[in-house]
């Protein structure tokens, strides 16, 4: 029996958030990422998914860009056969700075090229997952207090 065809999109969801943050876990740039993952759903709400990309682009610091990778990676890994058909499979937290190199295939289908309805599931999408990836980051990984 594979259980990863038998797992839930939320239980799916959840094991890539704990993968990620196992990732993160230890980078120099592990508390700023977490102090950011929490504010990423503000952020999307108030400003939309594009904005908040464009936003965290402009930015451009290893933890900025880490975020970015690790959205749209679960966006585009899940959902690529019905929706993203996009991949960004030579990027990892190990080469962040490929991810400035790939905005245009990161943002074209998520945002600039995106229909009504794709680009309101690719924000949802994105909040549900970050609720993992705040619950997971919050416990795990270094914060600005410690």
């Amino acid at each position: 029996m594979n259980t990863k065809e038998n797992q839930t999109l939320e239980q799916k969801r959840a094991k890539y958030a704990f993968d990620m943050i196992n990732k993160i876990k230890g980078k120099n740039y592990e508390k700023d990422f977490n102090s950011l993952i929490s504010k990423m759903p503000t952020l999307i709400l108030t400003n939309g998914l594009g904005n908040s990309f464009a936003f965290l682009f402009s930015k451009g610091k290893d933890h900025h860009l880490a975020t970015i990778y690790t959205i749209s990676n679960w966006l585009f890994n899940e959902f690529d056969i019905k929706i993203f058909n996009q991949e960004i499979e030579d990027i990892s937290l190990d080469n962040l700075g490929k991810i400035k190199e790939k905005i245009d295939q990161i943002l074209n289908p998520l945002v600039l090229q995106a229909d009504t309805q794709t680009y309101i599931f690719a924000t949802e999408e994105s909040l549900r997952l970050l609720n993992w990836l705040r619950r997971f980051a919050s416990s795990m990984l270094k914060s600005e207090e410690q």
